[in-house]
């Protein structure tokens, strides 16, 4: 396994604290560094994992994932209101002009969004 240079780890951590699998960031560094790491090696920077990375990397890991779910809480599909907002202006279009099946489809996906179907689940 090459050395790593703290570029390479900190893109490895940004990586990972923004959900993206170890597969993926492992494919990511080959892409942009040229280097080759296993899925193992990247994992080894995750905080969760059986020997967590030493204390900068678990705090640049903190640090990264706090912003990425604050910029994602400014992302109004990620929102159940929202979402159902949208829905309705389009179905009101859809019966408007005479879609039934549209109107029907949208029906149909309102009801899933409202039973949370979409919400991810604790520990998922």
């Amino acid at each position: 396994m090459p050395n790593l240079t703290d570029e390479i780890k900190e893109f490895i951590v940004r990586g990972l604290a923004s959900f993206e699998t170890a597969a993926e960031v492992a494919e990511a560094v080959k892409s942009t560094f040229g280097v080759e790491v296993t899925r193992r090696h990247v994992y080894a920077y995750d905080p969760k994992c059986a020997q967590p990375p030493a204390p900068r990397w678990r705090e640049l890991h903190a640090a990264t994932r706090a912003a990425y779910l604050a910029e994602t809480a400014e992302i109004g599909i990620a929102h159940k209101a929202f979402r159902l907002r949208t829905l309705d202006q389009m179905l009101r279009y859809a019966m408007k002009h005479h879609y039934p099946d549209q109107a029907r489809s949208l029906l149909e996906q309102a009801a899933r969004e409202s039973r949370g179907l979409f919400d991810a689940k604790p520990g998922a």
